[in-house]
């Protein structure tokens, strides 16, 4: 635009408006804010969806195991005659890292551009979709669909393994059986090369019941008292699986639930759930005194405990909403701390937790 004159341009065609028609002055005004504004062809590419395409255009992975880390790539083509400006990349999931990449340089007219990204696959099952999406200023999002299907045909009968043991000796939650089922045969799916994430986790492969391979899983009394966390592993038909285990190990006390959840309570009296205690020795057992710490609760909340000694020598504990209740919703957390006859000098110590509802009709 060296030389050039806007302004004069502008008075000479003030002077002589008579021999342009309306229509015109749009075409001209048009052309001079062109002229003054060299970035806008790359505004003006962008103006059109149709000006990026994808390559692939999805990203489809098949059968897949869980726990597999994928490195994968796509192109990203300008499509049209004038350079785009690619404002970011962003993936749709934690599970997508994007690689080092440069969206700062526009990208020239027909150019094409490598994008990598790691893809890791966790322990779904089914059906996994996300995507990566591509965005140009205000301009609709341009997406790369990323597909896969963990175990097609194989469903687990829990997502997680929750055992408890204790010190003083086994328990009737130390064991558990997990069922694979596999769907449209009679035939089970294949396991193989099992093993646990630590030597106090036992797993066996049991006979098969029809279409169900059955794994059994036993946590030991060497376990240290408190919370756990592991995984057992192994092959199912071919594709590396993996089952979390969780749970905790007692002292002499079991208790069931692991931790005590009143779910969701919307009136006084009793709640349904219930906490149960007794002997891993199978001795009676008695509560002596408890007490309650709410350290998150709605305004006005009173529980108390009522406590049933059972035939087999164990307790059960009921929780009691007392009037007035609660004229405000919101969650209860606290710890249920329980006295007993074992000679331990600590209370057993136990999480509550749910939630206060308010009806519509109250």
């Amino acid at each position: 635009m060296a030389g050039y004159n806007v302004a004069k341009e502008i008075t000479s065609m003030r002077s002589h408006s008579t021999r342009y028609p309306r229509s015109s002055w749009k075409w001209i005004l048009v052309t001079i804010l062109v002229l003054l504004n060299p970035q806008g062809s790359i505004l003006e590419a962008q103006s059109s969806s149709s000006s990026l395409a994808l390559e692939p255009t999805s990203i489809d992975l098949g059968r897949v195991g869980h726990g597999d880390k994928r490195l994968l790539e796509f192109q990203i083509i300008n499509m049209t005659k004038e350079p785009v400006q690619i404002t970011s990349i962003r993936p749709s999931c934690g599970c997508i890292k994007m690689r080092p990449h440069d969206v700062r340089t526009p990208l020239g007219p027909g150019e094409r551009r490598k994008f990598q990204f790691v893809l890791s696959l966790g322990r779904g099952w089914g059906a996994f979709s996300k995507k990566v999406e591509v965005l140009i200023g205000n301009l609709p999002v341009v997406r790369l669909p990323v597909l896969a299907n963990f175990h097609p045909t194989v469903r687990p009968s829990s997502r997680d393994l929750v055992l408890s043991t204790s010190t003083a000796g086994p328990t009737a939650g130390s064991s558990q059986i997990l069922e694979l089922t596999q769907s449209g045969t009679t035939a089970p799916p294949t396991i193989e090369k099992l093993k646990s994430s630590a030597p106090h986790f036992k797993v066996r492969l049991l006979d098969p019941k029809g279409n169900r391979a059955r794994i059994e899983v036993t946590a030991t009394e060497g376990i240290a008292r408190g919370r756990f966390v592991g995984q057992i592993d192994g092959l199912c038909n071919g594709l590396p699986f993996i089952m979390p285990i969780r749970g905790r190990a007692f002292g002499l006390v079991v208790h069931q639930p692991q931790s005590w959840n009143l779910n969701q309570v919307s009136q006084s009296g009793f709640a349904e759930s219930t906490l149960k205690l007794r002997r891993a020795d199978g001795k009676a057992l008695k509560v002596l005194a408890s007490s309650l710490e709410l350290t998150r609760s709605p305004t006005g909340l009173d529980i108390s405990f009522a406590m049933q000694s059972l035939d087999d020598g164990s307790v059960e504990i009921r929780a009691y909403i007392a009037d007035p209740f609660p004229t405000t919703a919101g969650g209860i957390y606290g710890k249920l701390k329980l006295t007993l006859d074992t000679g331990e000098s600590k209370p057993l110590v136990v999480d509550l937790l749910g939630v206060i509802r308010i009806r519509s009709n109250r």
